[in-house]
């Protein structure tokens, strides 16, 4: 290869073509052997090979692949177009066709370039075997013997006879065999390495004495002693120069030895120069003037005409530009570069509703809210009043009146109907298998239960006259409005409930029967039945289960005694204190080892912001009490109550909760969570799943706010914000009956009273694409990371 030197084609050739390749890719192709020039290494540096082969099928895949970054771009119709497999490219040095590499654009011109370099290996080889015939001749003294003859591509070894020149003719021949063998590497000898380690030794610094070993004390005064640190910046230090009278004398000479690297360096690259060339033209008017002198004269009347059809129209374009809008806003547009950054992550939520009542919401918090069943326009919440622990405490022994109020979108500045409890109702549910009862904890422990009409409910018309459901009717008296109250129809006994207030409810299947001996379950009823049981939790950390069909029963029996049928008390594992809870979910398709359903399992969270895993019908043992927590997921303990807890309704196994400082998903089954957001600024107060898309969720914000997180979109922060209401909010809940798809409404609640409903766009209730499927892999993804990050935790502690 060396030795064919430059092969490129003369210039004129056909099917020859010019193609500009990076000096980067000349390594790929196969041009250089080393970036770098070498002259032990025979192609380096800007010396090329003088021709490669490539697939015509890989060329055509690396411009498939890069598109523009490739150098094979330019030209790829002529490598569609070129009828060969195999692709020939030379190198040219003195760029006859304005590159340095040329290639053969035809079969023909393929054939008639390959045909040549063909030839010319050819003789290089037959001249390489004639001088090592010769060569042996010489050695052998006119004997006959074996020569090495290697070739190009492999090496071959071949038997050559080589006629004695001197030898007599009668003599016999003798053959001598010439083996390859590989040569024997030696030690190097450096010649001046002896002399190099003297040099250097000359400059190396030698120590003259021994190291002297310094200690820094300071005084016991200061030890522990408070400091004032001031603002400074961030590349700031000063340093007081003082005068050591110990360094006084000046040095007036130094030796210092420096070995530094070698002075130049050769090296070479190829850029791209256009370089700048003078031209110009010189021309004759009579050359094509006098061609052109006759052309268009008998074309006047085709002008004329079509000047006169498109004058109309484009008289109407030029009046339109100079047309000017008089109404716009000159500072319409002002601040668009510094804004826009922050509208990419807001969105178009618009509020529908705004309920408010100036009697009954004014300065006090929407603690709780429900939509009504079957119902689109209609709503309830419950209103609690924002007192400090202190206050509260003092007015605990007050008689006091507390509302649950009925809104309707047809009347948004007073309430629908008002439903009277002796405290404040800190949460409500209507009861699934009847939406006319409606059941609330009460702030004192206490469940009440209250049966409201059609009417109340907004499913049928109400008498003009009102409906007041009982005496004392003190606020509607004040109010003097038409505004029907409704009384609670039963009450828990109050030694029987909870002692502090009710936080949650949770209704149980309906198939589920609870055995109050043995403190199990069994699915005895039937699916289709009423609901019959339902749980509450509460701050005092117990469990208690009620049976809501022996309350209708004698729901107007004034003497009938209503409370749990099972109550559980929940402490700590280390300590046996008792655990403040805050919300519970029951779990429903769970199995143990044998497959036998689980049907006394639940989730509950705390006042310490942990998660918990139990069994209210967890048995005791003879020397210790009922093991009830069987996990506690300290991860999200924040000493502060867990604000929500749901699961989601694309993924049964999936629960959110959430913090003050983050939000966490955690997979039934699992020890740890799968996922945690980072922390944020601003405190979260709820949240929520989006009933329509799987990976999204809400997040309400003390500063009045809601962040949205779209895991299909990012998972490391928020990918929309948007404002729910002026201060800070204290509920939010989902429309989930209806037509969700066309039309979704998110109820939030603030702690001045105020009720929103806003109206979810379209981008955040219609699915993205494979939305459930993406969204079941990152759960796969974060699941296996954990694993993987918990193994590694092992086998860490254990090394």
């Amino acid at each position: 290869m060396v030795k064919l030197g430059s092969i490129a084609p003369d210039p004129g050739e056909s099917g020859i073509k010019g193609i500009f390749i990076t000096a980067k890719n000349y390594m790929g192709l196969g041009l250089l052997d080393q970036v770098e020039e070498d002259d032990d290494i025979a192609f380096s540096g800007p010396k090329l090979r003088p021709y490669v082969t490539l697939k015509k099928s890989a060329v055509l895949e690396e411009v498939k692949k890069m598109g523009f970054a490739s150098d094979y771009h330019p030209q790829q119709k002529d490598f569609e177009k070129f009828q060969g497999e195999t692709i020939l490219l030379m190198f040219d040095q003195e760029k006859r066709y304005g590159d340095k590499i040329v290639w053969a654009t035809t079969a023909d011109s393929y054939k008639r370039e390959w045909d040549r370099i063909t030839a010319l290996r050819t003789e290089i080889v037959e001249e390489f075997e004639q001088i090592q015939l010769a060569e042996a001749a010489r050695k052998a003294g006119g004997g006959a013997g074996f020569v090495v003859v290697v070739e190009e591509e492999e090496e071959v070894v071949k038997e050559v006879s080589v006629a004695k020149r001197t030898a007599p003719a009668d003599e016999p021949e003798e053959n001598i065999v010439v083996r390859d063998l590989p040569k024997e590497c030696k030690e190097w000898v450096s010649e001046t390495a002896e002399a190099t380690h003297i040099e250097v030794s000359n400059f190396t610094w030698n120590n003259s004495r021994p190291i002297l070993q310094v200690m820094v004390t300071r005084p016991r005064v200061w030890f522990g002693k408070s400091c004032k640190f001031s603002d400074s910046g961030e590349n700031l230090n000063n340093c007081k120069g003082q005068k050591d009278p110990n360094f006084g004398a000046p040095k007036k000479e130094l030796e210092l030895g420096i070995q530094a690297v070698k002075e130049t360096r050769t090296c070479a690259c190829q850029t791209t120069w256009f370089r700048p060339v003078n031209k110009s033209t010189q021309y004759s008017p009579s050359d094509f003037l006098h061609r052109e002198a006759d052309l268009g004269y008998d074309k006047v009347e085709e002008l004329s005409l079509f000047l006169s059809a498109v004058s109309v129209a484009v008289e109407e374009a030029l009046q339109t530009n100079e047309t000017v809008d008089i109404f716009q806003e000159e500072f319409a547009h002002l601040g668009e570069e510094e804004a826009g950054a922050a509208n990419k992550t807001h969105t178009n939520i618009k509020e529908h509703r705004n309920f408010h009542d100036v009697t009954y919401t004014k300065g006090k918090r929407i603690e709780w809210v429900e939509w009504v069943p079957n119902s689109t326009d209609m709503l309830v919440s419950s209103c609690c009043e924002n007192l400090p622990f202190a206050e509260r405490l003092d007015n605990s022994g007050k008689a006091s009146v507390s509302t649950i109020l009925v809104w309707s979108f047809q009347d948004s500045l007073s309430p629908h109907a008002i439903l009277l409890a002796p405290w404040e109702v800190t949460v409500f549910k209507f009861y699934p298998s009847d939406s006319k009862y409606l059941i609330g904890g009460l702030g004192n422990g206490q469940i009440a239960v209250w049966k409201l009409a059609d009417a109340d409910l907004g499913h049928a018309v109400r008498d003009k006259k009102g409906n007041a459901s009982g005496a004392g009717n003190a606020v509607e008296e004040e109010k003097n409005s038409t505004i029907p109250t409704v009384l609670h129809k039963q009450i828990s006994m109050i030694d029987e409930s909870h002692k502090k207030a009710v936080m949650a409810i949770e209704f149980l299947p309906a198939t589920l029967e609870v055995e109050r001996r043995g403190k199990g379950a069994s699915e005895k009823n039937p699916a289709d039945g009423p609901v019959k049981y339902f749980l509450t939790i509460a701050g005092d950390g117990q469990v208690a289960i009620w049976d809501f069909q022996a309350l209708l029963d004698a729901i107007n029996d004034n003497d009938f005694i209503w409370k749990p049928v099972l109550k559980v008390q929940l402490q700590r594992q280390d300590s046996g204190t008792e655990m403040g809870l805050c919300h519970i979910l029951h779990c429903h398709d769970r199995f143990d080892e044998k497959g036998n359903k689980l049907l006394t399992n639940f989730y509950a969270s705390t006042e310490e912001g942990e998660l918990v895993y139990g069994d209210w019908a967890a048995r005791a043992e003879e020397d210790r009490k009922a093991d009830v927590v069987k996990r506690i997921y300290p991860m999200s303990k924040t000493f502060r109550p867990m604000l929500s807890l749901e699961r989601s309704p694309f993924f049964p196994d999936i629960l959110l909760g959430v913090t003050d400082w983050a939000f966490y998903l955690y997979k039934d089954g699992l020890s740890q969570h799968l996922f945690q957001s980072s922390y944020t600024s601003t405190y979260f107060t709820r949240g929520v799943w989006s009933p329509t898309r799987p990976s999204v969720i809400f997040l309400g914000l003390v500063s009045g706010g809601i962040d949205i997180w779209d895991f299909s979109d990012q998972s490391h922060k928020a990918s929309l914000s948007d404002s729910g209401a002026s201060v800070s909010i204290s509920s939010m809940v989902f429309l989930r009956h209806g037509d969700m798809h066309t039309d979704q409404k998110l109820a939030v609640g603030d702690v001045q009273g105020h009720l929103h409903v806003h109206n979810i766009p379209k981008n955040l209730v219609k699915q993205a694409g494979r939305e459930l499927d993406n969204m079941r892999k990152f759960l796969d993804r974060e699941e296996n990371r954990q694993g993987l990050t918990f193994v590694f935790l092992a086998a860490s502690s254990q090394g």
